[in-house]
């Protein structure tokens, strides 16, 4: 096997609101101790709805996170890698048709190119990326979805978008006389791609194959030490030469060590100039007289001269970038400023007219404030600030909700969940499936200690005091799949299972025969209340207190809700799905259920003394209805 390295260069465009195009490259290490390299290109198209810089980094990093964890079998763990992507891929699933759904889809498209010994692994996710291997004087495309095959040293990869093809021509490539410098021909396409109108879906990759043996900067270095060594010594002799010269001829000159100076202080160098260039032309003049000690003296003040100018310009550029950072930062905050303000007038217009609508824009007017006194604090924005606040309460939008009983049951409901169309109940020693259409139930046995209980495929997942239980809900057969572990709260999300902990959520992957150990979830832990529960859609969401937290592959996101004036009492039960667009919140302390969008927007509140005593609540996935176990009675209203 060839030893061999990867010079790799990437060049991206300005991302716009809705499309952004990202190149990234890492080193891997494997379970197994080896390294490669990922190179990995993600496009997105159409995603207004989601943070598009956040979705392009989360891609790359679970592709790296999933090869970490490859020991052999590498061309399996890459389309692994790609195939764990496409689940990450947000959907948006409604009631419109199909077009109009595909409308509200990210459009996402990836490639995932792992460079391992004297291999190159590769998969790709729709053909949005195109991948071209040359290698002087011929160039081939590689059109599989997935496959590897060997590298040479000389090969040139590139990874890149339709739109950039339009702007390159690879048979710069394919001269094998021409000493190709990447470097120069991505400057050289930065330009042109900089001064484009459309150059939000531009990116590429240039993978350099080279010889680990050649490496940039190799120079012969025999003997190099003595002649630093004499350069050094004579360079010593040289000034001290100079510095005896120099007293010589100006002994009046009372000498003294000049203090130290900041940057910031040093103001005018004008003086400083002038004397240096006076004693430059009398060290010229010295030199035609045949002086040998101006020589040494002339070197020491270039060298000072030198030096000044360098203070000079340094100070000048610092002053020009903080000069400029601050004007920078001001038309910032007025932007801000401005926006904030003209929406906060739009939406008082709109209040008698729409007062819905004008929620909302005072909702971005919030938004736009707030990013101004971040920048800049003043009395005008605070006044503004307390305006929109106010006005926001005024809108904020609280309905009465009334109940039915939908089922009573022997006893105390303590978990609730969904089975297709039927609603699983989930009590002491029992499990019941009610069909809502009609009120019917059945009833299927179940362990005396049921904590909490979750639906997926079939299965119910049963939380108890020390273990965790599945139960066929055809045929009401049990097994205990794991044991020694408890929790305050249950989920299961594409088979694999959460336990929520008083300081962790605990997660167990499924393996042939079982499950696998518990890992901890949370990349640090928290410190969870009584009432706090979990709701998972992709994204693992937590209640805490008076806080939403929403975590993705371990890592807090920093949840922020806007457009809640209220106080909030404490928040416990949590409840949403990948079919649903919001987050159902209840404040048991207010007796109250809010619902936030996944974007952090409060939207209304229901308020019924129910919430108080509620043990658990699920909305179907139309969210035009939610059912509330309270005790031993399972109620439903219709929200509107």
């Amino acid at each position: 096997m060839q030893d061999f390295s990867l010079k790799i260069e990437n060049i991206t465009g300005q991302a716009s609101r809705d499309i952004a195009c990202g190149v990234f490259n890492k080193k891997i290490t494997l379970a197994n101790g080896e390294q490669g390299t990922l190179v990995a290109c993600v496009l997105i198209k159409n995603g207004q709805d989601v943070d598009i810089q956040i979705l392009l980094k989360d891609i790359f990093e679970l592709s790296s996170k999933k090869l970490e964890d490859a020991q052999d079998r590498i061309l399996e763990s890459v389309e692994s890698a790609r195939d764990a992507c496409r689940q990450h891929l947000p959907e948006r699933q409604t009631s419109e048709p199909q077009a109009s759904q595909d409308l509200q889809k990210p459009q996402v498209s990836f490639a995932l190119l792992f460079f391992y010994k004297d291999v190159c692994y590769i998969a790709r996710h729709d053909q949005n990326f195109k991948i071209f291997v040359f290698e002087p004087p011929k160039s081939l495309e590689i059109t599989f979805e997935e496959g590897s095959g060997p590298i040479k040293i000389g090969q040139i990869y590139l990874i890149s978008t339709e739109k950039f093809l339009s702007i390159f021509d690879g048979s710069v490539f394919l001269n094998e006389a021409q000493e190709l410098d990447i470097e120069e021909i991505i400057d050289g396409l930065a330009t042109e791609i900089s001064a484009r109108k459309d150059q939000e879906e531009i990116g590429a990759a240039f993978v350099l194959i080279k010889d680990e043996a050649i490496t940039e900067g190799t120079e012969d270095t025999e003997g190099k030490g003595e002649t630093e060594k004499a350069e050094s010594l004579e360079a010593k002799e040289l000034v001290e030469d100079s510095t005896q010269g120099e007293l010589m001829d100006e002994p009046y000159k009372q000498q003294e060590m000049p203090p130290k100076r900041k940057l910031p202080q040093f103001k005018n160098p004008l003086p400083f100039a002038i004397q240096f260039l006076g004693k430059l032309v009398r060290e010229v003049r010295s030199l035609k007289r045949g002086d040998i000690g101006a020589i040494f003296r002339l070197r020491r003040n270039l060298v000072v001269v030198a030096m000044i100018v360098l203070l000079v310009l340094a100070a000048s550029a610092l002053f020009t970038v903080s000069q400029k950072r601050q004007s920078q930062k001001l038309t910032e905050f007025n932007t801000y400023l401005s926006a904030a303000s003209s929406k906060y007038n739009e939406a008082q217009a709109l209040l008698e007219l729409n007062k819905s609508r004008a929620r909302e824009i005072l909702i971005d007017a919030d938004r736009e404030i707030k990013l101004a006194q971040e920048l800049v604090k003043s009395d005008e924005s605070q006044k503004l600030a307390e305006d929109i606040a106010k006005t926001l309460k005024e809108t904020e939008v609280t309905e009465n909700i009334n109940f039915e009983t939908l089922a009573e049951l022997d006893g105390q409901v303590n978990s609730l969940s969904f089975d297709s169309k039927k609603l699983v109940a989930f009590s002491l020693g029992k499990i019941f499936e009610i069909n809502p259409a009609d009120k019917s139930k059945d009833e299927i046995g179940g362990p005396s200690d049921i904590k909490s209980g979750f639906v997926f495929d079939g299965k119910g997942f049963i939380l108890t005091n020390d273990k965790v239980i599945r139960v066929n809900l055809l045929d009401g057969r049990s097994e205990t799949i794991i044991e020694g572990q408890t929790g305050r709260d249950i989920a299961v999300f594409i088979g694999n299972i959460y336990l929520l902990t008083p300081d962790q959520v605990v997660k167990f992957s499924p393996i042939e025969g079982g499950y696998a150990d518990g890992v901890d979830y949370l990349n640090e832990k928290a410190n969870f209340t009584d009432s706090s529960r979990m709701a998972i859609d992709g994204n693992v969401w937590l209640t805490s207190g008076q806080k939403i937290l929403k975590f993705l592959r371990g890592e807090n996101k920093n949840f922020e809700i806007s457009g809640l004036t209220a106080p909030v009492g404490e928040f416990g039960i949590v409840y949403t799905s990948s079919s649903l667009d919001n987050l159902y919140v209840v404040d048991s302390k207010n007796s109250a259920l809010l619902v936030v969008g996944k974007d952090g927007v409060y939207k209304k509140a229901y308020q019924s003394a129910e919430f108080g005593r509620a043990s658990d609540v699920v909305i179907n996935n139309d969210e035009d209805t939610m059912y509330i176990a309270d005790g031993p009675r399972i109620l439903e209203a219709k929200l509107e």
